[in-house]
Formats: C-alpha cells, sequence, structure tokens
C-alpha cells in the first residue's frame, strides 16, 4: 500500500507543481497489491479544479484498456450527495440505458455501481468528501471480461479505501 501512496504523491507533486494544481490537503490509500498482477499508471492529468490517474495492468495501453483503476480528485465545495448525483446524472445523459447500484458507507461515503453497454464499461466507484473536495477510487472493467473473482477483490480494495493526511502538505 505505502509504494502506491507514495508514487501517486510523488507523481501529483510533481504534476502540481507543473501545472498549478492544489497540493490536496489528503492522499487515498488504497491496498493495490491485493490484485496480484502489476498495475501501471498511464495517463495523469490536472488543473485547478481536479486531478486524475489512471492505472492499467502492465503491458496494456490506455487507449485500448481492458481493465483501469483511476484515482480522483475533484477540488469543490459541492456536497458529497449533490455532487454524486450530478455525476449520475452525466452519466445518464452519456447513456440513458446505465445501470446504477448505489450506497451510502457508515463512513458517510457513496459507492456506486454501474454498467454502460454504449460505453463498454462496467464499474464501480467510491466517493469520499476531503476537507477540499471529493476524492474517488474506481475500477473499470469491460463487461464480457468481468471475472466475478477480480471484481469482488477490487470492492473489497475499493470498500476499504480511506483519506490520510497528505505528508507533502
Amino acid at each position: 500500500m505505502k509504494r502506491i501512496s507514495v508514487l501517486f504523491l510523488s507523481l501529483l507533486f510533481v504534476i502540481s507543481v507543473q501545472a498549478g494544481i492544489p497540493t490536496p490537503d489528503s492522499a487515498m490509500a488504497f491496498y493495490i497489491n491485493k490484485d496480484a498482477r502489476k498495475w501501471a499508471p498511464q495517463f495523469q492529468d490536472g488543473n485547478k479544479k481536479g486531478f486524475i490517474m489512471e492505472f492499467v495492468i502492465d503491458g496494456d495501453s490506455i487507449k485500448s484498456w481492458k481493465e483501469m483503476v483511476a484515482q480522483q480528485i475533484a477540488f469543490t465545495k459541492t456536497p458529497l450527495r449533490k455532487y454524486v448525483d450530478t455525476w449520475k446524472g452525466l452519466l445518464l445523459k452519456a447513456d440513458s440505458k446505465v445501470e446504477f447500484t448505489d450506497g451510502t458507507n457508515t463512513d458517510g461515503s457513496i459507492t456506486e455501481s454501474y454498467t454502460s453497454i454504449s460505453a463498454d464499461e462496467t464499474s464501480i466507484r467510491r466517493f469520499i468528501q476531503g476537507k477540499d473536495g471529493i476524492y474517488m477510487l474506481a475500477y473499470h472493467v469491460r463487461p464480457k471480461l468481468k471475472d466475478p473473482d477480480i471484481w469482488k477483490i477490487w470492492q473489497g480494495i475499493i470498500e476499504s479505501a480511506k483519506l490520510i493526511p497528505n505528508p507533502q502538505k
């Protein structure tokens, strides 16, 4: 866990300096090593409104991913429920047939699962309210490639993710 958190924080710090991204108050810690496959960062982008980093299985490409993990921060004062409802509304505009399963967790975070046939994507995403915005962790897989055992692993990884103080701050 430490390795992926340190990697994310280091990359975020470098990008923050280059792109004027605010230094987040928190970092999201998650146990990516519960999935024995090697994940590699493939895409990152950010500005003063937010940051995203996407990982694919080592050897895959972000342009032709089969499975992907995304970690995001949206620097916003919007309350968590309103943010998630707006996010869901945007997905429904893109695919009116998207199917959602949602739940509020005991810590107040929200977990959304969805399948969008038009986007060829099944995903589980957790939203956590931080002091400076909304932190998200998502696992995406092509629906026809969804393996129940791997899905269960990622449900556990996402459910156990938590915010920790940002050591770069």
